[in-house]
């Protein structure tokens, strides 16, 4: 059976406590004005998440990330329908960014569709205007973990131990 894939995704704040998401270009995603969610992405074969965090956060932002602590993970199932492998995602939060902090988008090569299309600072009550409920529930969650000190583990986007009993 294969393993799980390893994604490290980056809870990024600023002064202002907001949390910066970024949104994938997708030819004909569903609903584009709410398709943001964490930056980062899929660990290399025997890289530790942080250390992708720290590398897919820079790459996607342009941001010199510091891992703080781990807040949040995830266990995604196998998509039977669209054949995606089950993942785990490991959310880190970072030092705070500076107010006036440039954020730079990667650039495709060769003229290639670029992977991100924009970026936002948002609060947390602006979750569900700009990302679907899946990504609105987690990030509310990794925002919740970061503010109390906990980490929080979900499944699929829910709380973990729900799914256990």
């Amino acid at each position: 059976m294969p393993s799980p894939r390893i994604r490290a995704l980056a809870l990024i704040l600023n002064g202002d406590g907001k949390v910066l998401l970024v949104s994938p270009y997708r030819k004909g995603a569903p609903d584009p004005g709410r398709n943001f969610q964490l930056p980062g992405g899929t660990a290399w074969e025997d890289e530790p998440a942080w250390e992708a965090m720290v590398r897919e956060g820079k790459r996607a932002t342009g941001l010199a990330l510091t891992p703080v602590r781990l807040v949040l993970t995830d266990f995604t199932p196998r998509d039977h329908r669209t054949c995606a492998p089950a993942a785990i995602d490991f959310v880190y939060q970072t030092l705070t960014i500076a107010d006036d902090a440039t954020v730079r988008l990667a650039h495709p090569n060769s003229g290639h569709v670029p992977e991100l299309a924009a970026y936002k600072w948002l609060t947390q009550h602006e979750l569900h205007t700009h990302c679907t409920t899946y990504q609105a529930h987690r990030v509310a969650a990794a925002l919740y973990a970061a503010r109390t000190g906990t980490c929080a583990e979900l499944h699929a986007g829910r709380p973990a131990y729900a799914h256990a009993a």
